[in-house]
């Protein structure tokens, strides 16, 4: 690996997803359990935070990556719970880290497995997270076991604007970045960010856009710009997290608005958008197979689709052929 792979590989300090990762391994690592001052010593992700006067906000900054983890699956105890809140202890039940034995999966799901494990392998107690075990032996705390396994602190994505809103929405502060209009004007937004959705493979920010006051989302493709804190004398801008109605309304509208936006293909057989689309995993003799989906941005489809230009036709949506046609032609007049 290269040092610029592995430079692309590490995380920020803010980043919830290192800190996590390093209180899973904290907590597998000590084989009596620890107290939560023995956690905020050696924990990157609290020693930044845990300054006179933050006890509050470290705390519940704790009780949220409690709640998280629970969630999705790793199970953590609490020692003595009739005891002193100052003596708690906690340690994650070692039987949780076990694959249960009634469970069984598909060879198609062993090889995704094996396709993430491959893909996540570089990121395997590096960084903070390895120096968080080594400030706990520091402070005379045995191991639980003489290694740990990997984990996986995140998933990659090549948008460069990704970290940067993951913070903002933990942090829950206002951000302004540009953006792409389909027609290539660049616009500045002001937003409350409150969430990032994979949609048929494309990162989307749900936010709240503060100059048009109302909820929508943007294509993390679409931003060409760094994320920018918005400050006031020199302080984030903080904004309170959404109702869940207001969440749920953005929710229904990007549902209807993808919904309305369907394109339909005829694609040649055994071409590279034939296994682009995946037809090959279908038993199908004819020439040509007909592919439906929805989209969210016409534009940014037909960037893709001009790849396999020799090897489809479109039949809907017209907008779309024309986005094809009008691409190659702004290509051709550019280097006439």
């Amino acid at each position: 690996m290269t040092s610029k792979d592995k430079d692309a590989w590490q995380p920020t300090r803010k980043d919830k997803s290192e800190r996590l990762l390093q209180l899973t391994c904290a907590l597998l690592f000590a084989e009596r359990g620890l107290n939560k001052q023995q956690l905020f010593s050696a924990i990157l992700g609290y020693a930044a935070a845990n300054e006179p006067g933050n006890e509050d906000a470290l705390n519940r900054m704790f009780e949220r990556d409690k709640a998280e983890l629970r969630d999705i699956g790793v199970q953590i105890e609490t020692q003595n719970p009739n005891g002193d809140p100052e003596d708690l202890r906690y340690i994650i039940a070692s039987d949780s880290f076990i694959w249960p034995k009634h469970i069984e999966l598909t060879p198609k799901q062993l090889q995704l497995l094996d396709m993430a494990a491959q893909a996540w392998a570089q990121a395997s107690l590096q960084s903070e997270a390895n120096q968080g075990l080594v400030r706990l032996r520091a402070l005379g705390i045995a191991p639980a076991s003489s290694e740990l396994l990997g984990f996986a602190p995140r998933i990659r994505t090549h948008e460069p604007s990704f970290y940067a809103l993951t913070n903002a929405i933990e942090d829950r502060t206002v951000v302004s970045f540009n953006y792409r209009k389909p027609d290539g004007a660049v616009e500045e937004r002001t937003v409350e960010p409150w969430a990032l959705k994979n949609i048929g493979g494309q990162w989307m920010l749900q936010c709240f856009d503060l100059e048009r006051g109302q909820s929508r989302n943007f294509l993390l493709k679409r931003i060409t710009s760094k994320i920018s804190l918005i400050k006031l004398k020199d302080e984030p801008i903080y904004f309170d997290q959404p109702d869940s109605i207001s969440v749920q309304q953005s929710d229904d509208s990007l549902a209807e608005f993808i919904s309305k936006n369907v394109a339909e293909l005829r694609v040649k057989r055994d071409s590279q958008a034939w296994f682009h689309f995946r037809l090959d995993d279908e038993i199908n003799s004819e020439e040509q197979a007909t592919v439906r989906f929805q989209f969210m941005d016409l534009h940014l489809l037909a960037e893709e689709l001009r790849d396999f230009a020799l090897d489809i036709k479109v039949i809907q949506p017209k907008e779309l052929d024309e986005a094809i046609k009008s691409g190659f032609a702004k290509v051709a007049s550019d280097h006439a």
